[in-house]
């Protein structure tokens, strides 16, 4: 409404938080209507992602990646920075924009699972 309007709100954002496997990122995919998770081993998000979506503009001009490939470049990119890091999981986030037609303005946050340690 505040784009027919013509008014200014700030961006609403929407972080999932959780333990590791409950469904934050396949929650968020099912808000947004496409896949940018990755499903083929454990843990899925092993860094944050801060995904802004904005409605279509012509500014940005044609896609750099594709819907059906989003999640293959999180992979890629998430995948090179844990090999150089050596470790599993990183604080340091993919930041993505995603712009089509009629896309609410919103900044989503999908973060890694906790894991909790049980003390013996």
């Amino acid at each position: 409404m505040a784009v027919a309007f013509g008014e200014k709100l700030p961006i609403l954002k929407i972080v999932a938080l959780g333990d590791q496997s409950d469904g934050k990122s396949s929650l968020l995919e099912a808000l947004l209507e496409f896949r940018f998770s990755v499903r083929e081993i454990e843990m899925g998000a092993r860094r944050p992602l801060i995904l802004q979506m904005e409605e279509d503009s012509e500014e940005y001009g044609s896609p750099v990646v594709s819907a059906s490939t989003i999640a293959d470049v999180i992979k890629l990119r998430t995948e090179a920075l844990l090999n150089m890091l050596k470790t599993s999981v990183s604080p340091k986030p993919i930041v993505m924009r995603a712009e089509f037609a009629h896309c609410a303005n919103l900044i989503i946050i999908d973060t890694p699972g906790f894991v909790l340690k049980v003390a013996c």
